[in-house]
């Protein structure tokens, strides 16, 4: 069955209709996860995320065996992919490769939000094998 969560946008921030917004963590102050296209709402092959970095936060500093695909929807800041850290704004579109060391970063002065495409956990795993994700200290 599809199904659509309207965009709300109340207030400035970037919610959708009957999403929740998680908490990425107590190691990740300031990062929130929305997965609005999961297994929850039907999807069997795709996992559609939006995550939101408040000014200055950082995500893990990791890799994992799946690539995702990346779409900044808010702010800027950088991403570290290997050894090189880029800048990122509004509109990039960024591959992160399978096994890749990766990490975003908001701006000190703004908010980043960006939507992550991967498959679906148990595809990813019939596809790439069993999951591994390392994290590495910073």
């Amino acid at each position: 069955m599809s199904v659509i969560h309207a965009f709300q946008g109340v207030n400035g921030g970037w919610d959708w209709d009957g999403v929740p917004v998680l908490s990425y963590g107590p190691a990740r102050p300031g990062v929130t996860v929305q997965r609005f296209i999961s297994r929850r709402d039907g999807s069997n092959n795709l996992e559609v995320r939006y995550f939101e970095l408040e000014p200055g936060a950082i995500s893990n500093f990791e890799s994992h065996n799946y690539e995702h695909a990346v779409l900044v929807l808010r702010g800027r800041g950088t991403v570290r992919l290997g050894e090189q850290i880029h800048p990122i704004k509004f509109g990039d579109a960024i591959l992160v490769s399978s096994d890749e060391i990766h990490q975003f970063r908001a701006a000190d002065d703004e908010a980043l939000g960006f939507m992550c495409a991967v498959l679906d956990k148990d595809l990813r795993v019939s596809v790439h094998g069993e999951q591994h994700l390392t994290k590495y200290p910073e």
